[in-house]
């Protein structure tokens, strides 16, 4: 199984560290990784800083819209989950304020289908898999040119 979390990066930051999200996964990792309280403590101030909370109602809301017209999506026990029969692919996503949690098996047919959606939603999401140390922005930030 597959798990990827989702950031709501703030706007102003995610601009400064286009380029750079080696740094922002690193954050993220050492936080999942770290033992020490007041080593957690600190990770957690400094991701509270560059995160906006995500607004859950709202959310959830946007998704059933936007997943409604699927045959084989569902909303339970707090997730919206969504299975490809033809693909043999399924997921789960879970909204809280802190991060989305998607889990999926099989193809990549469903997550991805859960990826663009939320692209639609916020150009700031940051990915990251923790397994395979993958990590992104799901809608690639554009430098602006000053001039």
């Amino acid at each position: 199984m597959r798990h990827y979390e989702m950031h709501l990066i703030k706007q102003e930051v995610a601009v400064q560290y286009g380029g750079k999200e080696l740094l922002l996964f690193q954050l993220f990792n050492e936080r999942k990784l770290t033992v020490q309280k007041e080593t957690k403590e600190l990770l957690d101030k400094q991701i509270d800083f560059i995160t906006e909370s995500i607004p859950v109602i709202d959310v959830n809301r946007y998704l059933v819209t936007e997943f409604g017209g699927f045959r084989n999506y569902e909303y339970r026990n707090g997730g919206h989950c969504l299975t490809i029969l033809q693909s043999k692919s399924d997921g789960s996503l879970f909204v809280n304020q802190n991060k989305i949690n998607i889990y999926s098996n099989g193809t990549y047919e469903a997550e991805t289908i859960f990826f663009e959606v939320l692209r639609k939603l916020s150009p700031t999401f940051f990915a990251i898999d923790h397994q395979s140390n993958k990590y992104g922005w799901l809608n690639p930030l554009k430098k602006q040119k000053l001039v």
